[in-house]
């Protein structure tokens, strides 16, 4: 697999994306799991993306939500981004940030290696449920059309810097 560059990765999580494959109205339910996914492609068309949500159906503050990147020059994909709710012991560490809300992101170093793009993680305060995830991820992915998907909640986007507004 290519390598990449945090600046790479970085310009891949906050490029101008649309979304052009939406989410179905209504989640799958799959192992336990409410499932969703969409497609993506950058605003100049060049990129392709998805994301995916994942929520417990028992345990709803146990979800993930995530970017994937999909090269067209390679096979594979991998994940960019992930927004995680506390899922308890991951790896064995009381310090893990696995026990509360956390954001995985892709490393240089662990596509490099061969490994999850998104191994470590860490601790968040930026959302405190799967919809807020949703919409972080949204906000820092630079969707543009967004609202028009997800009007219900409430996307007060700021696409210039790719951060949410305070």
């Amino acid at each position: 697999m290519k390598t990449y560059s945090e600046e790479e990765i970085n310009q891949l999580i906050g490029c101008p994306k649309l979304i052009t494959d939406p989410p179905r109205k209504d989640f799958k339910i799959d192992r336990g799991s409410r499932r969703n996914d969409m497609r993506l492609k950058a605003q100049d068309g060049d990129l392709e993306f998805s994301i995916f949500i994942r929520v417990n159906q028992d345990f709803e503050e146990n979800f993930s939500v995530g970017l994937v990147y999909h090269p067209r020059e390679e096979r594979g994909q991998f994940c960019l981004l992930r927004c995680n709710g506390p899922h308890g012991d991951f790896d064995g560490s009381p310090a893990s940030p696995h026990f509360l809300y956390h954001v995985h992101k892709a490393r240089p170093e662990n596509i490099e290696a061969g490994i999850r793009a998104e191994r470590g993680g860490e601790v968040t305060d930026r959302y405190a449920s799967h919809q807020q995830a949703i919409r972080y991820l949204l906000m820092i992915a630079n969707v543009l059309n967004a609202e028009e998907y997800f009007p219900a909640i409430q996307l007060p986007l700021d696409f210039e810097r790719g951060e949410p507004r305070p």
